[in-house]
C-alpha cells in the first residue's frame, strides 16, 4: 500500500476543489515546485489513490431536484442480484452494502416526485426485498467533496 504525506494531501485537496487547476497554480498553492507536483500527481494516479478525474454536476440546474436515500432490507441470498439491478438504473447515484437496520442503501436523484414514486413501485418490486426505508433529502449541510452531492 502506498504511503501519502502532508504534501500529497494538500495536492489532493487542491484537485478536489478544481481538478482542472493548472500545475503551476497547484505548485504555488502547496508551496512546491511544478516538477514535484507533477511527479506526485503521476504517482497518486499510478498507485490508484487518485482513480480518475471527473465532473461534478449541479443537479438542480439540470432539473433533478428530488434526492432520496433508500434503505433496503434484503434476503441474504438475493443481495447481489438486487444490488446489481440497482446499479444499472440511470437515476441511481450510489449503492452501498450496509449493516444495521438495512442491508443496502442507495442514493437516487429524480426530476420530480412522480419519478421517485415510479422507481419505488417498479424498480423495487423485486423478489428478495423485504422492506424499504425512504428518506427524502431536504438540503445539504455539507456536500460530498468528490461528487458534489
Amino acid at each position: 500500500m502506498s504511503v501519502i504525506d502532508a504534501l500529497d494531501m494538500k495536492i489532493i485537496r487542491t484537485l478536489q476543489g478544481d481538478a482542472r487547476k493548472p500545475i503551476v497554480h497547484i505548485a504555488k498553492e502547496v508551496n512546491a515546485s511544478e516538477a514535484t507536483v507533477r511527479r506526485r500527481i503521476d504517482k497518486l494516479l499510478r498507485d490508484g489513490i487518485i482513480e480518475r478525474f471527473t465532473v461534478v454536476l449541479d443537479y438542480h440546474k439540470l432539473g433533478r431536484v428530488i434526492k432520496a436515500f433508500i434503505g433496503l432490507r434484503v434476503e441474504p441470498a438475493k443481495l447481489r442480484v438486487i444490488a446489481e439491478h440497482l446499479t444499472k438504473h440511470p437515476d441511481t447515484q450510489v449503492v452501498y452494502r450496509t449493516s444495521g437496520d438495512t442491508d443496502i442503501v442507495t442514493e437516487v436523484i429524480f426530476e420530480k416526485m412522480e419519478d421517485l414514486n415510479i422507481f419505488l413501485e417498479q424498480e423495487l418490486n423485486l423478489d428478495g426485498i423485504v422492506g424499504t426505508i425512504v428518506t427524502i433529502v431536504i438540503g445539504p449541510y455539507k456536500r460530498c467533496p468528490w461528487t458534489g452531492l
